[in-house]
């Protein structure tokens, strides 16, 4: 009798494995968003169960469940989706927004995504198109007024000049108190301004390492604030952290070809208030070769002029008269597309700048090519490649500072009586500079055609990586690139 309950327990068991067996089957199915674009890398898991996968970058899974369980689908800044497994071997699933995740999830050290109120310091985080909108010709000046604790101070150097970056104030009297720039993970030069910047004898301002780089190749910006920030960078990072990650390309409908050109007209906004009431001289007389303005009062008397021609004694708006309107052009091209497991990103940039600076001029030519790929079983190897040169060409950046050579301040000092179009003329009769001789100024138009400076800077950014992943949730990358 014992013998026959054992017969019937195993084939009842038999039985059971045989029906769990065959209940088991294969589900395939794509994963898309609203626009219907493929969604890799989602994490696809049979509920309550470790049994799980991941997407494709075609979007595509395949996993092993029986009929009738629950099927979860996450992804991060996307809101989590679930379908029951049916009679059909297929299913389509389309992921939204989610509106509650999407200002939760930043970017921090070399790329990791994390949950903001994980962190145990400030960030915040600045979209791309963001910074596409505001139409600066130099990226550091895009995040003026974006970040809060984040200040700008600009330049008026010339076209492109450097600005400055400072993060929740100044830590240091005499050392540096630029924060780190990290761009896709590999920590870049954000030289700014020249070699010497005293204000006795300053070189000409080369500007900022961060205006190499096109704000239309930029994906997004996290901001990382505070001395908590150092300990994922060591104590580079001890006045915070900018880091910038990079379009790496996604599947676009059409050709993925983006064309966009903008136009920038530069004026002066403001300056000093200046008196018209006196002429050239001192204590009320006046004196042609004077380089002061507190001769006569001023009101239209004929008095000769520095190259002894008589002339109503008139104010004239010098600045306005000397500086020009200036203009800038920047123009982009970029292709961007998926091949079945390859992304590819590149992009060719040119800005030209003609500053309001008679002379000064700037010339950047910015070309980016960048190539995602996901290979292997399951497509858990993933490399990433990108090379950017960048070649800027600058022409008669001004001299600033106390030097004869400063336009600004010769303009601005000029006796309001004594009009700058009268040295138009840059030289005499005897090719010497044509100057009024009443300081060691130098003659501006004189100085653009006849003390020209020139520079010119190539510069390769370089980065790659090898990353694997194990599950969901852990991986392993090998990272590396060069600021040259």
């Amino acid at each position: 009798m014992k013998q026959m309950y054992l017969k019937c327990l195993s084939v009842l068991l038999f039985t059971l494995l045989a029906m769990t067996a065959y209940a088991q089957k294969t589900v395939t199915g794509t994963v898309t968003d609203n626009a219907g674009l493929p969604i890799p890398g989602v994490s696809v898991t049979e509920k309550g169960t470790k049994n799980g996968t991941l997407t494709d970058a075609s979007g595509k899974f395949t996993i092993t469940a029986a009929s009738g369980t629950v099927l979860t689908f996450s992804y991060v800044g996307m809101a989590v989706k679930e379908a029951t497994v049916g009679d059909a071997s297929t299913i389509s699933i389309v992921l939204e927004d989610d509106a509650n995740q999407l200002g939760e999830v930043v970017v921090t050290a070399l790329g990791i995504k994390r949950e903001k109120k994980s962190l145990g310091y400030a960030v915040q985080e600045v979209k791309g198109q963001t910074l596409v909108e505001a139409r600066e010709p130099n990226l550091v000046n895009a995040l003026s007024g974006k970040v809060a604790g984040l200040q700008i101070t600009r330049s008026s150097n010339g076209p492109m000049g450097s600005s400055r970056i400072t993060l929740r104030g100044n830590n240091s009297l005499t050392g540096n108190n630029q924060p780190l720039i990290v761009v896709d993970g590999i920590p870049v030069s954000n030289f700014t301004g020249a070699d010497n910047n005293d204000f006795n004898n300053p070189n000409p301002d080369y500007g900022n390492g961060l205006a190499d780089i096109n704000s239309e190749d930029i994906e997004n910006i996290s901001v990382l604030k505070g001395p908590s920030a150092a300990a994922l960078y060591g104590s580079r990072a001890g006045n915070g952290v900018i880091l910038i990650t990079t379009k790496s390309g996604t599947a676009q409908r059409g050709l993925g070809i983006n064309v966009s050109s903008s136009v920038g007209i530069e004026t002066i906004f403001t300056g000093p208030e200046m008196q018209n009431a006196f002429g050239q001289g001192a204590n009320g007389s006046f004196d042609p070769r004077s380089n002061t303005s507190w001769g006569p009062r001023i009101e239209g008397q004929s008095l000769p002029k520095w190259n002894s021609v008589a002339s109503p004694l008139t104010a004239y708006d010098n600045v306005g008269n000397y500086f020009n309107r200036g203009t800038s052009f920047n123009n982009s091209i970029s292709f961007q597309q998926q091949f079945k497991s390859t992304s590819v990103y590149t992009s060719y940039n040119r800005a030209d700048d003609a500053s309001m600076i008679p002379g000064a001029k700037l010339t950047r030519n910015n070309l980016v090519a960048r190539g995602v790929t996901k290979f292997g079983a399951d497509d858990r190897w993933t490399t990433d490649t990108k090379i950017q040169y960048s070649n800027t060409k600058a022409e008669n950046r001004p001299i600033g500072g106390n030097r004869s050579e400063n336009s600004f301040s010769t303009i601005y000092n000029l006796p309001r009586s004594m009009d700058i179009q009268d040295f138009s003329g840059r030289t005499n009769e005897f090719g010497n500079m044509l100057w009024y001789g009443g300081s060691s100024q130098v003659n501006p138009y004189w100085n653009t055609e006849y003390n020209r400076n020139q520079d010119v800077r190539d510069r390769f950014l370089m980065s790659g990586s090898l990353k694997y992943q194990f599950n969901s949730w852990l991986n392993a990358e090998v990272r590396g690139g060069a600021d040259i």
